[in-house]
């Protein structure tokens, strides 16, 4: 069972068993049948873990711990890849090995899958050259692309890496159990003792009955004249039996011819008046005897006989032995096992490396303040704020990675390298990944896309995100979607990362999360709708909610009409209301009356053919700056000062002069933290960081 693993599934159980390596198990078991009291940790020495036909590593022991201890564990199981140069600047990946199960057909038509997808980045080729000498996937990489990166890519989203999951469940007298890894030898050896015993018990039984015959035969040999004249004096082979058995009626007979045919090989008349005194012969020694062939009385055969007979006996006696004496009983086991290893044993196949994430990666992850920048294209990258710094006074400084709007900063956020970057989706769902794990690009750089940082599910977008340090009690998330629902949650709700995403809101059909807002629980939200209506209420009238609640109302909206803004807002706060047209005001949120939670709201635009619905409600300071993008690409940056105050029901000034047919398509903020580390910047207007 451990050498070559098993799995199987039946009702409400499975099991599923690793294979191991033959010799390093009859090492152990050899070792517990010679020291019962053995420990894990002696075992360990001996079975490191499995060891699977197919090779490649086990990374870390932690999961082999666990099911060696209680019957249940993850083993994690990697490829083995090497990396070739193809030219002075390509690289290639080589996989030798894969993991236990993984079929490699399906896995390379995986990766190309996910190539095409946009999924894995850097790969520019991959072919199956494998051949009678062995395996070999070629894995070509684009130019300057990193091999470990593009490796570690391909561990995380392919089968280049996967999981064992261990169940070491077993059927003993009749019901079910699951076995560490010393029950399950301890167990082999009570078999092992069962079935030795019952061996010997049968062997020396058959090894008695043999004796019994030979004894016959050997005292025969002794009376062989007298046995062959009472055999020809029977009338048949049942006279014949009866008398060699002693039977006193045939016997007498038979006597006189008997002493007649044996003449003067009798000596005296005492060895005639008791010449049968030797034939108490059991029935199955006479049986045999009848049956004896001549050829077996030749002096040679005789001997065999004889021979035969002080090995049987030797043989008794060992068996007695065994049965009387537990050790040797162990030895014979000990002997057998050593046989089977010197036949079928072979070396270790799977190689047992250290799992990085055996050692805390923060431990050795400098803790330092680093810019966090996502794009509007998806790209995400982290820059630390040194670098910004470092540069010559007298500009507005850079932040960003080009002209085009895709390169347009859409999310900004000084943060430790320890903290968490929390990614909600259009979906409801949240995606968690260390600061330290987003690549660091330098502020020219592109970054990475964030579907090569997290495994999003099919049609699922990030729309929202949080940077998060500690997840405590006393700080709220507040969640709203484009159908006017919110949501409130304790921060601490969300401290299980998991690879996979959680669900933080329970959507209704055809609505999807719009936005999400970190708060203390004290504050005010202000929520803007595209027909131009808006609603000021105090967080404190929604309630605390657990991650998968759907949520309460927040605002009643017409039909056809949807959310376009959510912002946190305080004293001396400025509501700026974009319609798609390119009008915009800025109005006191104190204009806004304060409202009930789920009201239909006050006017917050007054819209027109000329001006336009809303597209944007952004809470703004005097100093605040901000940026508009409209469909075609244009791009346009603005001081908030510049943009006169109005009442609630105004209309607005012409913020963007548009071309004909084209439209507002998102405004932003440019995040106060862009301004600390900008405060040394150059003279390049470059792009600007926008929220």
């Amino acid at each position: 069972m451990l050498v070559n693993g098993s799995s199987g599934i039946a009702v409400g159980m499975a099991t599923n068993i690793p294979p191991h390596n033959l010799t390093e198990i009859v090492d152990a078991t050899i070792a517990m049948v010679q020291n019962p009291g053995i420990t894990l940790a002696e075992v360990f020495q001996m079975v490191p873990g499995p060891d699977f036909p197919t090779g490649g590593f086990i990374l870390g022991r932690a999961g082999i711990l666990d099911y060696f201890t209680r019957g249940r564990g993850t083993v994690k199981m990697r490829s083995k890849v090497t990396t070739e140069d193809i030219t002075r600047d390509r690289e290639a990946l080589i996989v030798h090995e894969l993991p236990y199960q993984v079929n490699k057909a399906r896995l390379v038509a995986d990766i190309a899958s996910l190539v095409t997808d946009k999924k894995l980045e850097g790969i520019g080729d991959i072919r199956d050259e494998s051949d009678r000498d062995g395996m070999r996937i070629v894995i070509e990489l684009k130019r300057g692309e990193t091999a470990e990166v593009v490796l570690n890519n391909l561990y995380k989203h392919t089968q280049l890496q996967t999981n064992f999951g261990v169940i070491m469940l077993s059927i003993v007298n009749g019901q079910p159990r699951e076995f560490g890894l010393l029950d399950c030898i301890r167990k082999f050896i009570e078999h092992r003792i069962d079935v030795v015993r019952r061996r010997t018990d049968f062997l020396l039984r058959k090894a008695r009955e043999r004796e019994h015959l030979l004894l016959g035969f050997r005292k025969a040999l002794d009376l062989l004249d007298l046995v062959i004249e009472t055999i020809r004096a029977a009338k048949n082979p049942k006279e014949a039996r009866a008398a060699l058995m002693g039977d006193a009626e045939i016997l007498n007979l038979i006597r006189e011819k008997v002493i007649e045919r044996l003449g003067a090989r009798l000596e005296g008349t005492l060895q005639a008046d008791n010449v049968f005194a030797g034939l108490d012969f059991s029935d199955r020694q006479a049986q045999a005897i009848i049956e004896l062939q001549l050829q077996r009385l030749t002096g040679m055969e005789q001997q065999k006989i004889i021979d035969e007979l002080a090995e049987i006996q030797r043989m008794i006696f060992g068996y007695l032995e065994i049965l009387g004496d537990e050790q040797k009983l162990r030895a014979v086991i000990v002997k057998e096992l050593k046989e089977v290893q010197k036949d079928f044993g072979d070396a270790r196949r799977t190689q047992i490396i250290e799992d990085p994430g055996d050692i805390n990666i923060e431990d050795l992850v400098q803790q330092e303040d680093v810019a966090v920048t996502v794009t509007r294209g998806g790209y995400l990258k982290r820059t630390p704020i040194d670098t910004y710094q470092r540069q010559t006074r007298g500009g507005k400084g850079r932040i960003g990675m080009g002209t085009r709007a895709d390169d347009l900063v859409e999310y900004l956020v000084v943060a430790n390298t320890h903290a968490y970057l929390l990614f909600f989706t259009n979906k409801g769902r949240v995606y968690w990944l260390k600061i330290y794990e987003i690549p660091d690009a330098g502020t020219a750089g592109k970054g990475k896309n964030i579907n090569g940082l997290i495994s999003l599910q099919p049609d699922e977008t990030v729309q929202a995100f949080l940077a998060v340090r500690k997840f405590v009690a006393d700080q709220y998330i507040v969640m709203v979607t484009r159908h006017g629902v919110i949501k409130k949650s304790e921060l601490s709700e969300f401290d299980n990362p998991l690879s996979r995403g959680i669900i933080a809101i329970s959507l209704d059909e055809g609505d999807e999360l719009f936005a999400v807002r970190l708060t203390s629980g004290k504050d005010y939200v202000f929520l803007g709708s595209h027909e131009g209506m808006a609603v000021r209420f105090e967080e404190g009238e929604v309630r605390s909610m657990g991650r998968p609640a759907r949520g309460v109302r927040a605002m009643t909206l017409a039909k056809g009409d949807y959310i376009v803004g959510v912002e946190i807002v305080g004293e001396g706060d400025l509501i700026l209301s974009i319609s798609e047209n390119g009008f915009g005001k800025r109005t006191p949120v104190n204009a806004y009356r304060e409202t009930a939670r789920g009201a239909k709201g006050v006017t917050l635009m007054k819209a027109s053919p000329r001006i336009g619905k809303v597209m944007q409600v952004l809470s703004v300071k005097e100093d605040t700056e901000l940026v508009i993008i409209t469909q075609n690409g244009k791009i346009i940056r603005i001081e908030s000062a510049n943009i006169r105050q109005a009442g609630r029901s105004t209309q607005g000034v012409k913020l963007v002069n548009l071309d004909e047919g084209d439209r507002v398509a998102a405004a932003s903020c440019i995040p106060e933290d862009a301004a600390k580390i900008v405060l040394n910047g150059t003279d390049d207007e470059g792009d600007l960081p926008v929220q």
